[in-house]
């Protein structure tokens, strides 16, 4: 056990160091089984506004749903949130509508590319939208993905503040969690040794090397530099907090960015207003951006996936490491080389010594995590143990399997209709067991119209927040009457 990790167990913190707030974004495709590509059907005018909707969004096309949980207590609520919005998102799809279960889109013909251009439905953003398709052509923003925001808890923070000798709070913030976005972008190529999941393109036209046959199946086209990322001559580096913000205003200054949201690193600092902002008043959360969406799971993430990276956020806190920029770019490197491997290829000696020795710090971790967490974490360090020295297991190696002539169109078809039945025939009160039945009517209606919903299971009300008007009920009531 680490020196800084015996301190907070000591001072009874344990139980706090493995606290903290989760949030899970999700972009995903509808598609038509008709047509089997990206949606024509406009986004469901029955899920609210999209100007001030919290939880139903869409993305660069308006057949990129983004699904987007509440902050909850644990990765676990966040995870069976996400299961709830599945469940109403998929309540009004069209009949002939799934939910594209990979990262990677549809076989695009030029009359849906042509579609996709030309139709855009949020005008609020379509300044933002042309300048990101003059800038990366049609393709890199129809690629999908899970986000997962973090912040630790405020007691964290204020240990980490008077360990560190830090006058400011939100000083020290903003370099905790930076000290954690290193640790998450340096064993970034673990994550997409274990989880990518984008090995085949279905488009020739896309951003992707002609030759791309040569190389497929590969772990993830989506995680590699040629997948989800700025232009390679704009780059923004992790080396330190400082010269990270700057980077990200330059650009900006330059033109390289629309904003700072056009910064597609592994991890962003997120906070609200400008970059100033950020440095003055603190990040708020931290968001992680690399997974590909598991097709296996009913969600688009396992919680294996969520809790491997809890268990490196808390390595990052207890076991601070010192990531020079030649270290971090050697990281990005690998990234990009295991990225492109074979799903069933072996990773190099040195990366599974890297592994082995991450591995024995977090099986320190899982052994002092609190009973509530503790299978879970078990559950995914045994998974990864595994499967760095068995590629087979890899959730990459396993969608790889499915493939047809190069093609992930029938799983895709198949798979998403099996989720979307399998979703259809779930019984509401079933999946709202912490809902009480008088109430579950409107849970889910002030979900769909876009009300801020706060459920006190102690006292059996449900609080609903839209345009800062507050209510609290006790029973079901239409809303509508609300908007």
């Amino acid at each position: 056990m680490s020196h800084l990790q015996n301190k907070i167990t000591t001072e009874d913190l344990n139980n706090t160091l493995y606290a903290g707030r989760f949030g899970i974004e999700i972009e995903e495709h509808r598609v038509q089984t008709s047509s089997k590509t990206l949606s024509r059907h406009p986004h469901p005018n029955t899920l609210g506004d999209r100007r001030i909707q919290p939880y139903f969004q869409t993305d660069f096309s308006e057949s990129l749903e983004e699904v987007v949980t509440a902050p909850k207590s644990s990765s676990s609520k966040a995870l069976a949130h996400l299961h709830e919005l599945q469940l109403m998102l998929n309540e009004e799809l069209a009949d002939d509508e799934i939910i594209w279960p990979l990262s990677m889109p549809p076989h695009l013909t030029t009359d849906d590319i042509n579609f996709l251009n030309t139709h855009f439905d949020r005008p609020w953003y379509q300044e933002y939208r042309d300048q990101l398709l003059d800038r990366y052509g049609s393709f890199q923003h129809i690629m999908a993905g899970v986000h997962v925001n973090f912040s630790p808890s405020d007691d964290v923070i204020t240990w980490y503040r008077q360990r560190n000798n830090i006058a400011s709070h939100s000083f020290a913030k903003n370099q905790l969690f930076f000290q954690i976005a290193q640790q998450v972008v340096g064993y970034r190529w673990m994550l997409t040794y274990l989880f990518g999941a984008s090995p085949v393109s279905e488009n020739s036209a896309d951003n992707i090397p002609n030759n791309r046959h040569a190389f497929q199946p590969v772990r993830s086209w989506r995680a590699s530099n040629f997948g989800f990322a700025n232009r390679p001559e704009v780059t923004v580096d992790y080396t330190d907090f400082q010269t990270h913000v700057y980077q990200i205003q330059q650009h900006i200054a330059d033109g390289d960015f629309y904003d700072k949201s056009e910064f597609y690193g592994a991890v962003r600092l997120k906070a609200p207003g400008n970059m100033n902002d950020l440095v003055n008043n603190g990040a708020e959360y931290m968001e992680f951006r690399m997974f590909d969406i598991d097709p296996f799971t009913q969600n688009g993430i396992s919680q294996n996936a969520l809790s491997f990276l809890h268990l490196l956020i808390i390595d990052a806190i207890v076991n601070p490491a010192i990531w020079e920029k030649n270290t971090l770019d050697d990281a990005r490197t690998r990234n990009h080389v295991v990225a492109l491997q074979h799903p069933n290829e072996q990773l190099p000696d040195t990366a599974i010594a890297y592994a082995d020795n991450l591995f024995l710090r977090l099986e320190k971790l899982v052994k002092s995590a609190p009973i509530s967490q503790k299978n879970e974490f078990q559950s995914a360090l045994s998974f990864a143990r595994s499967a760095v020295r068995q590629p087979k297991l890899t959730i990459g190696a396993q969608l790889s399997e499915t493939i047809k002539n190069q093609s992930l169109m029938i799983f895709g078809l198949q798979q998403g209709a099996k989720i979307s039945a399998q979703r259809r025939q779930s019984i509401w009160p079933q999946n709202l067991p912490d809902i009480p039945k008088q109430l579950q009517q409107s849970y889910v209606q002030a979900h769909k119209l876009g009300f801020e919903t706060l459920m006190n299971t102690t006292e059996n009300t449900l609080k609903i927040t839209y345009n800062d008007q507050v209510r609290t009920l006790t029973s079901d009531q239409d809303l509508t009457q609300y908007i």
